[in-house]
């Protein structure tokens, strides 16, 4: 994600991080922290987070941190460490002049606990990296902060006169990187319901395994000989998802009323960042009784005669 207007110099992200392949690693666990592989890694062609400065040639200085994933994006107290260029939570690094290129191989995401999170931030506002210049009066209240997912935020500096590198362009922030430790495979464990009326609207609870209440959502699909269909989506808010392990929604309203019969359909939980699915439930949406069916159609047609 790239923030501010392309007037002149800017940094442009040439190899996005994966979201979900690194773990969070605490200091105290006494091991390497690992390294961010780049979105279109593979085991043959590995890649990393890259950065390219376009419209400059020339000495430039990049800092990378870790920032929030909402806006606006505050200095995250998780540090960032690697061999090169990494000190006190961030790095630091010349890029290489020739292509304006850099790519950062040996970086990784070190987590702090909730007990340790106003300290952390105290050191970031001693060295004065705030990129968007949101400040640190989050560093009060702990709970706002999302210790599972981060993104990265680049700032570049270009030299203006030797050795002083004074001219910052717009930083520019990355996907959202999430702890791979936080993430759990997508299971639905028990629904409130196995069938609604095809009218949609009936609340249900549905028991799961922990979601991300930000990244998940309820999907209702019709398929025949392997084609959908029918979709719809359950209807609830990130506050309906309750302790990460129950949302409560409303069934979506189906194709038609005009069913005779129970439509088999079925249910599962989708994660829209990355598309993941959890195994599907048989579900059964039922007709309307003749009287409801009726009433419908009478509104519909008042509705359409104006």
């Amino acid at each position: 994600m790239e923030i501010g207007r392309r007037e002149g110099p800017y940094i442009k992200i040439v190899e996005q991080p994966a979201s979900k392949a690194l773990r969070f690693r605490y200091e105290c666990e006494g091991r390497s922290a690992g390294s961010i592989p780049g979105v279109n890694s593979t085991p043959e062609n590995k890649t990393y987070p890259t950065i390219q400065i376009v419209g400059y040639k020339g000495r430039a200085v990049v800092v990378v941190s870790c920032v929030t994933k909402e806006q606006p994006h505050r200095p995250h107290p998780h540090n960032l460490v690697g061999r090169d260029g990494c000190k006190k939570g961030v790095c630091t690094v010349e890029v290489h002049s020739e292509s304006m290129t850099q790519s950062f191989d040996h970086l990784g995401i070190q987590c702090v606990k909730k007990k340790d999170i106003e300290e952390a931030l105290k050191a970031r506002e001693e060295i004065r990296v705030d990129p968007f210049r949101t400040g640190f009066s989050h560093r009060s209240q702990p709970g706002s902060i999302d210790l599972n997912a981060v993104r990265l935020c680049f700032q570049a500096f270009l030299e203006e006169e030797p050795g002083k590198f004074k001219r910052a362009l717009m930083p520019v922030i990355s996907d959202i990187i999430y702890d791979k430790k936080a993430l759990c495979d997508l299971a639905i464990c028990k629904l409130s319901h196995c069938s609604a009326p095809v009218a949609g609207g009936m609340e249900m609870i549905l028991l799961c395994e922990k979601v991300a209440k930000e990244d998940i959502s309820v999907r209702l699909y019709e398929e025949r000989n392997g084609q959908v269909l029918w979709e719809g989506m359950g209807d609830f808010t990130p506050t309906q998802v309750h302790k990460q392990v129950a949302i409560t929604f409303k069934t979506p309203r189906y194709r038609t009323l005009q069913v005779e019969n129970p439509v088999q359909v079925f249910i599962q939980l989708r994660r829209p960042s990355d598309g993941e699915t959890s195994d599907s439930l048989p579900f059964q949406l039922t007709p309307l009784d003749s009287g409801a069916v009726t009433g419908e159609l009478a509104r519909k047609k008042a509705k359409h005669s104006y």
